[in-house]
């Protein structure tokens, strides 16, 4: 046997060692899914979810779902904290309202994010705007492909008091950068996602078009202005609302709750009633 014969056989010898091992792994984690599906989770994550109300609220089978779930999130995904030390408090409740938003897709565990960065409080950035003038901004997250950033301080505030939450903000973005496209239409076979474009977009520039003329803003007046800067925008202001301030959702936008309703598989207003999760 020649020498590029011999290295040929050495390459094959290589791939199938490196198929092997992924296969080892791949077992190895379905054997752990299964192993967390079947028990709860250990005592330090549980003694941290029954603090938050809205877990508490959580329907049997809902809770043994996000049990499984939040497993996995804190498995797969990396918290690195800037100028704050990254506690079992900030994670688990970073997960639990990540987790929430996917309660319908029970093995979807936003799989193109890697990192979470975590900032004590409100973020610093500085865009380039038109003419290349810098102009700084305060965020309190921001969602890219594969990393979130969310102000922790904010965060905590806005869990305490309803006007908002960051983190399911962020991460409905996540969800509608999952089909490759951040414009607010999250992934939906093409007959819904006309319904809904035609419902969420009608809506939107009802909205858009108030705010603009800056009075006459009637129910809008309800809503976080944030919304009308872009489409997706739109998307991530009005989940927040689904899931955190539902009632003022169902009463005042009826077609947008159905609609999240369809899409996120979740009737928060059975849930959460008329009472605000705080």
């Amino acid at each position: 046997m020649d020498k590029f014969a011999l290295f040929l056989a050495f390459l094959w010898f290589l791939f199938f060692i490196f198929l092997f091992i992924q296969l080892v792994e791949y077992i190895k984690y379905k054997n752990w899914l299964k192993e967390i599906e079947k028990k709860p989770p250990p005592k330090k994550i549980l003694d941290i979810l029954n603090n938050i109300k809205y877990y508490t609220l959580l329907p049997k089978n809902l809770k043994k779902v996000m049990n499984f779930k939040i497993q996995i999130f804190l498995n797969e995904k990396k918290f690195i904290g800037i100028k704050i030390n990254i506690t079992d408090e900030i994670k688990i409740n970073i997960a639990f309202y990540a987790c929430l938003l996917t309660l319908y897709a029970k093995y979807f565990c936003y799989p193109n994010v890697e990192y979470i960065f975590v900032y004590p409080s409100t973020i610093v950035k500085k865009e380039i705007e038109k003419y290349f003038a810098n102009q700084e901004i305060l965020i309190e997250g921001e969602a890219t492909y594969d990393t979130v950033l969310i102000a922790w301080n904010d965060a905590k505030k806005e869990i305490k008091s309803c006007r908002g939450n960051v983190i399911v903000h962020e991460f409905a973005h996540e969800i509608d950068y999952s089909d490759g496209n951040i414009d607010g239409l999250p992934p939906l076979d093409s007959e819904k996602s006309k319904e809904f474009a035609k419902i969420m977009f009608r809506e939107y520039e009802k909205f858009k078009e108030k705010t603009i003329k800056g009075r006459f803003l009637g129910k809008y007046h309800l809503i976080n202005k944030y919304a009308t800067t872009n489409k997706a925008e739109f998307f991530a202001v009005m989940s927040e609302y689904f899931f955190i301030r539902p009632a003022l959702l169902k009463k005042h936008f009826p077609d947008i709750y159905k609609e999240l309703k369809t899409f996120y598989k979740i009737d928060t207003y059975k849930i959460l009633g008329e009472n605000n999760v705080c």
